[in-house]
């Protein structure tokens, strides 16, 4: 099953190239769309990263809140940052409501859809330049947005499920546990529930996601257009991020 490859980018736990993923007619280009979780510890070590990557378009799925506690740390870099919040406040953020990763995911497709359909927008106008997609954690703002990329264009949806799929074990250990130490310091208690809202990235969550969609529209691009996505557009996206064979 293709994924999408893992880049040790200093500073990230979770950057990775969507490039290579089997689409239809053919596969994801290299180097074009990348996802990753926070930008705000790059370090020189981590800019000089994306400056090889020729990264130009940094899309911040966060809340001005969360990019002012945590701002990317891209000072110096001839990158265009676009600031399109999916919701207020991170997923974890919401742990102490008792959300779990379900009712997130329907917050995103109901009450979000137009910044989503913006994302995808920008994403498919970047030209030549790669683009980073992030959130807190590339989990589930980012891993909706890109899902609903690489589904619109073409991409298997095995391959879309297994790129979520494998988040989990990339924020496992250092990342999670410097989270919950975090979030524990305004009284949300460390439970297996937090940890999967904060870390988990499990099949269920996000065949769950793409079965609403599916069963309310048909499919992910008729999605898209029902939230504002014209044809043009998609074509453009699937143009974009798509080589053929």
């Amino acid at each position: 099953m293709e994924i999408s490859t893992r880049i040790p980018v200093p500073g990230t736990y979770n950057f990775r190239d969507v490039g290579g993923l089997p689409a239809r007619g053919g596969s994801v280009r290299y180097g074009r769309l990348f996802r990753s979780d926070g930008l705000h510890r790059l370090g020189e070590e981590g800019r000089d990263a994306l400056r090889r990557l020729e990264v130009g378009v940094v899309v911040d799925l966060r809340d001005e809140n969360e990019s002012r506690l945590m701002p990317d740390d891209i000072s110096g870099l001839e990158i265009e940052v676009l600031q399109l919040p999916v919701f207020e406040g991170s997923g974890a953020s919401q742990g102490e409501r008792g959300i779990s990763l379900d009712e997130l995911y329907h917050r995103i497709l109901t009450r979000h859809a137009g910044v989503v359909v913006q994302v995808l927008r920008e994403i498919s106008s970047a030209g030549d330049r790669a683009v980073v997609v992030h959130c807190t954690a590339g989990k589930d703002r980012t891993g909706i947005v890109v899902a609903l990329a690489l589904l619109a264009a073409g991409v298997d949806r095995e391959s879309v499920i297994a790129d979520y799929v494998v988040t989990e074990s990339l924020l496992a250990g250092e990342w999670l546990e410097e989270m919950v130490t975090l979030i524990g310091r305004y009284g949300i208690p460390d439970t297996p529930e937090l940890r999967t809202l904060m870390g988990g990235s499990p099949r269920a969550a996000i065949e769950s996601a793409l079965d609403e969609v599916e069963r309310r529209h048909g499919s992910v691009r008729e999605f898209l257009v029902a939230s504002g996505l014209d044809d043009a557009e998609l074509r453009a996206l699937e143009s974009w991020l798509v080589e053929r064979d």
